[in-house]
């Protein structure tokens, strides 16, 4: 077996000019040069032997090393976990950068096309929860999680779904820094707290931000512990579990979980929507991400309002729906190309031919 230490190449030095007690090492150890030899080894003696589907996270892969990574024919894997859509959900103004969305995600999807598969994610166990930080997990939690669904889902790729996240389980808020794991963000409490920073302050950003949300014990029903155990477990249970579980989801048929299950039979049962290829539609909105999915003289649409705000959108005259697929609102016979949509409206349809 290839030793561990292999994979990672570590700077010679690690520079501190602010002279901080803790600084990120990630440019150290991050797809650093020379991880070609050692992933080209690490393939030909393991997994390059082997009839398996495999995927990488690529934390410091770019799209434009995507050939090396994920490539039919010579890539390492068949598909990456990338990271440049995570953190756009806060980058403009505290808000979503729809635009820097719409360009990160439209590179990849166009640019994999019939050479490479996407690996498609919201969340994963160092990233908040989706509908707390994507959407709003309150009033709107279901219509949120069940539109930031839809956008993803449909997209060219393999789709994963994060555990929770399928019945919408959102950040948890701990009173105490005692109380978190996350070792980053005790780090950063302690070091902040010292620089003069509030604790309310602090706690707030955690809140928000810390990777110990997305690893809350899952909650199955309203039993104790959200009926992951009968013991104590390694974290604390989300005290939303007795309204937020599988218990709850699966017996509710407007629930996130049984949206997934629809948006997985449509997907399973629709070509274009696996294989078809991705054009994005209405660049400019600056309030509605839509794209389309062409396979075989077949189309689809997908409409997505992933802010908390009403808007229209004109999708033009080449665009003319003949089918609603899929909707987390109720529409009542609306067939036009001029849509209104509602606050984290999500619509899927197919086109006339």
């Amino acid at each position: 077996m290839i030793e561990i230490r292999k994979l990672w190449q570590m700077l010679e030095l690690f520079p501190n000019p602010d002279n901080k007690k803790y600084v990120t090492a990630n440019g150290g150890h991050a797809n650093q040069p020379g991880i070609d030899e050692f992933l080209t080894e690490f393939v030909d003696k393991t997994i390059g032997n082997y009839d398996v589907m495999t995927v990488g996270e690529a934390g410091g892969a770019k799209f434009e090393e995507a050939k090396h990574w994920v490539d039919e024919t010579d890539g390492y894997f068949d598909m990456i976990f990338q990271f440049d859509h995570l953190g756009l959900w806060k980058a403009k103004d505290g808000q979503l950068d729809i635009e820097k969305l719409k360009d990160v995600l439209t590179k990849w999807q166009t640019g994999l096309q019939g050479k490479g598969w996407n690996a498609l994610y919201l969340e994963n166990h160092d990233q908040p929860r989706s509908v707390s930080t994507w959407g709003e997990d309150t009033d709107l939690r279901k219509t949120s999680a069940k539109a930031f669904a839809t956008f993803y889902f449909l997209m060219q790729g393999t789709p994963f779904i994060y555990q929770g996240q399928e019945i919408g389980m959102t950040n948890i808020r701990l009173d105490s820094i005692d109380d978190y794991n996350d070792v980053s963000m005790k780090n950063r409490y302690k070091t902040e707290l010292e620089d003069g920073k509030t604790h309310e302050e602090l706690m707030s950003s955690i809140w928000k931000n810390a990777r110990d949300n997305a690893r809350t014990p899952m909650q199955w029903s309203d039993a104790p512990q959200a009926g992951f155990t009968t013991g104590t477990p390694w974290f604390s249970v989300n005290a939303n579990y007795p309204d937020i579980n599988v218990k709850q989801a699966v017996k509710d048929p407007e629930s996130i979980y049984h949206y997934y299950k629809k948006m997985i039979e449509i997907r399973k049962n629709t070509p274009a929507l696996i294989f078809g290829s991705y054009e994005l539609l209405a660049e400019e909105h600056p309030q509605v991400y839509s794209y389309l999915r062409l396979y075989e003289g077949e189309r689809y649409v997908v409409i997505v309002n992933p802010f908390n705000a009403p808007t229209e959108i004109d999708l033009g005259k080449g665009i003319k729906v003949d089918e609603l697929l899929l909707s987390n609102y109720s529409i009542q016979g609306e067939m036009s190309s001029i849509m209104q949509l509602e606050s984290y409206e999500a619509r899927v349809y197919k086109l006339a031919e």
